[in-house]
């Protein structure tokens, strides 16, 4: 199975070798990341995570929304009782 990098901070796999790998370190071509430590993966893993990361934002955007309109409906009840 193909191996491929990731960058820890942006998850893109356009991570190269800085400086041709004499330092040791690699390059997040996207976000400009510059170290030692990247991830490494199969490219199912990788979907895995991304797709993982997808569902997580998308519950956590249903929790804000959801106290949003929590917090809403607290003023408006607040509201009722200022004459």
């Amino acid at each position: 199975m193909k191996r491929i990098l990731v960058c820890p901070v942006c998850k893109s796999t356009d991570v190269e070798y800085d400086t041709a790998g004499v330092t040791g370190k690699y390059r997040c071509k996207n976000c400009g990341f510059v170290g030692s430590a990247v991830l490494e993966m199969t490219e199912g893993e990788y979907k895995e995570m991304i797709e993982g990361e997808e569902i997580e934002k998308k519950a956590e955007q249903e929790i804000r929304g959801k106290k949003r309109k929590q917090d809403q409906e607290e003023k408006g009840e607040k509201r009722d009782f200022h004459f």
